[in-house]
């Protein structure tokens, strides 16, 4: 499980760094509707979270850290996937 943890903290770390160059390999992935979204706005707000993501990924697959922040890796985790969520279904993030 730890090695699942660091190949998804990498994967993420790799789309935040992307994210920050403008470009983007994960997110519209499978998808056509990527001219619905305003992407200055989405790529603003999701490449900090994947960055949380990623160090909450390591924090987590690296069994290095107290069970306290383990713990508290994954409620941050479970917090970005809300982020996620609400970033994609929000009118805020569509273009008109």
């Amino acid at each position: 499980m730890d090695i699942l943890f660091l190949c998804v903290g990498g994967v993420c770390l790799a789309e935040g760094i992307d994210l920050f160059t403008g470009d983007d390999f994960l997110m519209f992935v499978g998808s056509s509707n990527k001219k619905d979204y305003d992407l200055d706005k989405i790529y603003a707000v999701e490449k900090w979270v994947f960055l949380v993501d990623a160090l909450c990924s390591f924090i987590i697959g690296l069994n290095r850290f107290p069970a306290e922040a383990v713990w508290t890796a994954m409620g941050v985790f479970a917090l970005t996937l809300v982020i996620h969520v609400y970033v994609f279904k929000s009118r805020k993030f569509r273009t008109n």
